[in-house]
């Protein structure tokens, strides 16, 4: 090669070097999003070139490069209009770029304006215009003689989308993966990027929410290795829907934030509508009714401006659902929920007009007008796996209420089971708890309206069955473990470098526990993010019959309770042991939790040692009036009609329950007590334990730091286990260690500090050396103990989700596997703990179960156990 074919030589028109120069930095402006920078850039290069407005007929102009690059500009122009100034000015500077390219004459570059002017069309929700507009570029591009280059990816990866926002989910996936190849081969990175991230809204649109965030997360990472930052606003829009069909509203926020700031920066005001009108449906989820009529507003006035109808109707059908949740009167909002779907209808977007008509559907059964509903339901048609969950559970939902308007009762209880099922079955799809649990938000309408049902019919059994759908399906869901992470692996190994950093430096150097924490915060949404990646099983096991229960509750020799809530009441179902049945209403549910969180704070305040005798005094006579509280509000989910003794009771509660110290509260009191999520979930870990049988015994215990007695403790129980078991005393072991030996014993045994996270309860933990093991890393092992026990103040806490699923240490190691785990709810005093459990211990090694041995060894100490067994009773 020669030196002279490697120097750049000078355009010999000046003027056409700045405008060229001008135009690739509009181009890289409006690739990376910045809409207005570009425009002002696109206008600059035009004024350079004389050719803001459209050709002269009459002048005559010899320089074909010239009309070239003016067209083209007026094309980037037009780009940037239609996300700051609306689709009208756009497509006018896109016919000024198709009369400049008359001039020139050539097909490849007529081939790219109609593309263009498609995108244009398809940023204006005009569908059938944009796919016209690209079949033709794509058709002419493929006859040209050039290779297909860059031009091709572009409107391929705008195909595309278009296919993806239709719902036409086989072509979509045609065009992507076919632009996905070209821009590899011609290495064209920023595409690839794009692309990567498109298919991840393919994926969104298939009902794949995993392989979407995985597919968008790569897309980033690309991004992150170039250097670049590729329209950063819209990626963090089209993430944040994905996270709250995940069931994740606070986290979608978060996002939405992003996408704003950098949306607004950037005055893509198109994209600022989108954003409001999807900060609407968070307030939808979360309740916030208010907020969401103003954002949707907000938003249709933008759509408004930019003279895009389908996203206007959008923003239109959110304030009507917003009036709705409001309690807004149904007749004033049936018509214009009428009027949408038709205009959906007309315009082609199928989605959209079935769930207006669902709607209207909904507010017809609210006026009473059964057959106008009815007739409603049958042309928005059934629900589908294709649909949407929300547009699943809403069509169930309102199927139900249609039945229970025309009496139908068992219709209507089949259609809510089905709704129920299509929710396990989304959950499914998640590999890892967090996403499991936090996607159960999207079934609460179902559950409540499945409950009121049950308790109109006045039947227990049906009340059983309702509960039982709905509660911990988490723990009916086959686990798969994630496959091996070296990244992750690396962030827990800094996770844990900062939690003891912020350990060492709390109260000494406030700078420095500053800075830990906000590593700690970013590596933990770093971790969460990574787990939302992770493909579940999608498998998962139906709730066990209430016959079932009755039969095991017999074998068993226990009363089985379950307490549910419901349009603020309390009520129960009590199966006795002799197969007894009965329902009840219990006390005032805000009255229960007041006494809840009276009776924890006291055993916090008894787990103080240096608390002198008489505030001593008073604070056990305080938590005994609590738990005599508690015992009288809910005294009827415990009234058998006879004399129980002590007769074992499992407990199944709201999640917000869980956390309670049911030991201590009169009724349960002095009887064995298990509590679990669901008594489906007892029954099956109490099955597994039965088929797992006595085949020996391996007991694995360990000891934390700063615990005065731990070391004696674990000690301890591994010699009161070592004449009949295989014993093994890890001593101080850090995580990693603890991990393994929990894939191969049967009994785990842990004294050390305990921490419950309730913002963030996957990142609840146990101090060990080395670091604290988190509740996230148990929801990683391919094998746990049959029995945990957490000598550990906090461990038994949990966090009560939004679709009334529960997460802490505790709950994550019954989801994964284990069938009981001893756990503290509240702070426990180092001696109380080791008394209690070298005791218990003790009465386990002689054959008492462990629901039995915590009975027992609570008679044998002087101050209240905030100990707990959960799951099912573990017996040796």
């Amino acid at each position: 090669m020669s030196p002279r074919s490697i120097i750049a030589e000078p355009h010999p028109d000046p003027e056409l070097t700045r405008a060229e120069d001008l135009h690739r930095r509009a181009v890289a402006e409006n690739a990376a999003g910045r809409a207005a920078r570009g425009a002002s850039l696109a206008r600059t290069g035009l004024e350079t070139l004389g050719a803001p407005g459209p050709p002269d007929p009459q002048e005559t102009d010899p320089s074909r490069d010239r009309s070239r690059l003016v067209s083209r500009l007026h094309a980037t122009l037009a780009k940037s209009l239609v996300e700051t100034r609306g689709v009208p000015q756009a497509l006018e500077a896109m016919d000024r770029s198709l009369a400049w390219a008359d001039r020139v004459d050539e097909a490849e570059l007529t081939a790219f304006l109609v593309s263009q002017r498609g995108l244009i069309h398809f940023r204006g929700g005009r569908f059938a215009a944009a796919e016209a507009d690209f079949d033709r570029a794509i058709s002419m591009m493929a006859s040209a003689e050039t290779p297909p280059g860059v031009d091709l990816v572009r409107v391929l990866l705008n195909r595309g989308a278009l296919h993806v926002e239709a719902g036409d989910v086989a072509r979509a996936r045609s065009d992507l993966d076919r632009a996905l190849a070209l821009a590899r081969e011609i290495g064209f990175t920023q595409a690839e990027r794009i692309v990567l991230h498109n298919l991840g809204c393919l994926e969104f649109t298939a009902g794949d929410l995993p392989r979407a965030l995985r597919l968008m997360q790569d897309g980033a990472d690309l991004d992150k290795a170039m250097g670049a930052t590729t329209l950063q606003g819209v990626a963090h829009l089209d993430r944040s829907r994905v996270l709250l069909a995940a069931g994740l509203p606070a986290e979608a926020d978060e996002a939405l934030e992003q996408a704003a700031t950098h949306l607004r920066r950037d005055r893509c005001w198109q994209d600022l509508g989108e954003v409001d009108l999807t900060r609407a449906e968070v307030a939808v989820l979360t309740g916030r009714t208010a907020d969401a009529r103003t954002l949707a507003a907000r938003a249709r006035n933008r759509f408004r401006r930019h003279g895009n109808e389908r996203w206007r109707r959008a923003a239109d059908l959110m304030l009507l659902s917003a009036d709705q949740a409001a309690g807004r009167p149904p007749a004033r909002l049936l018509a214009p929920a009428l009027r949408l779907a038709d205009g959906f209808g007309e315009a082609g977007f199928e989605l959209q007009r079935r769930t207006a008509l669902l709607l209207a559907a909904e507010l017809s059964l609210d006026l009473h007008r059964t057959d106008e509903a009815t007739a409603l339901l049958a042309s928005a048609g059934p629900a589908t796996a294709r649909d949407p969950i929300s547009v699943r559970l809403h069509t169930r939902l309102v199927e139900a209420e249609a039945h229970r308007h025309r009496r139908e009762i068992p219709s209507a209880r089949r259609a809510l089971a089905r709704g129920v099922e299509d929710l396990a079955s989304y959950q499914a799809q998640f590999g890892g708890i967090d996403l499991q649990t936090s996607s159960a938000v999207h079934g609460r309408r179902l559950a409540a309206r499945d409950l009121r049902l049950a308790l109109d019919s006045g039947q227990p059994s049906a009340l059983l069955a309702a509960v039982e759908r709905s509660r911990a399906v988490t723990g009916r869901i086959r686990s798969v473990t994630p496959p091996a992470d070296e990244h992750t692996a690396e962030l827990l190994a800094r996770l844990r470098m900062a939690a003891d950093a912020d350990a060492a430096a709390s109260g000494v150097r406030a700078q420095s526990a500053t800075a830990a924490r906000r590593e700690i915060a970013h590596l933990q949404a770093e971790l969460r993010s990574r787990s939302w990646l992770n493909q579940g099983s999608r498998a998962w096991r139906r709730p066990v019959g209430v016959s079932e229960l009755r039969t095991a509750a017999a074998d068993a020799g226990a009363d089985l309770v379950t307490i549910t809530e419901t349009d603020s009441e309390l009520w129960a179902v009590t199966i006795t042991a002799d197969g007894r049945m009965r329902r009840s209403r219990l006390g005032d549910p805000d009255l229960v939790r007041g006494r809840q969180r009276r009776l924890a704070a006291d055993l916090d305040v008894l787990a103080d040692v240096s608390l002198p005798a008489g505030l001593r005094a008073r604070v056990a006579a305080s938590l005994r009036g609590a738990a005599a509280d508690l015992g009288e509000l809910l005294a009827p989910a415990f009234d058998t009609g006879d004399h129980p003794g002590r007769r074992p009771v499992v407990i199944s509660p709201p999640g917000h329950l869980l956390s309670l110290p049911w030991p201590l509260v009169q009724g349960p009191a002095g009887r064995p007590v298990t509590v679990t999520p669901s008594l489906s979930g007892w029954q099956r870990a109490r099955s597994g334990l039965a088929e797992a049988g006595p085949n020996g015994c391996s007991v694995a215990t360990v000891a934390g730091p700063k615990l005065r007695r731990a070391a004696s403790e674990a000690a301890a129980v591994a010699r009161t286990w070592a004449a009949r078991a295989d014993a093994r005393d890890l001593g101080d072991a850090g995580a990693g260690e603890v991990l393994e030996a929990m894939g191969m014993c049967r009994i785990a045994h842990v004294a050390a500090h305990g921490v419950h996270q309730g913002e963030n309860p996957m990142f609840s933990s146990l101090s060990l050396t080395g670091g604290p093991l988190f509740a996230y890393e148990l929801d990683r092992g391919d094998a746990v103990p049959e029995h945990v026990v957490l000598s550990a103040c906090e461990a038994g806490r949990s966090t009560a989700r939004a679709g009334d699923e529960s997460l802490g240490l505790t709950s994550v190691l019954l989801q994964v596997g284990t069938a009981c785990v001893v756990a503290g709810v509240a702070r426990v005093d180092d001696d109380l703990a080791a008394d209690l459990m070298e005791r218990y211990h003790a009465e386990l090694a002689r054959g008492a179960d462990s629901a039995e041995a915590l009975c027992l060894v609570a008679d044998q100490v002087p101050t209240p156990s905030p100990f707990v067994c959960f799951g099912a009773a573990w017996r040796g």
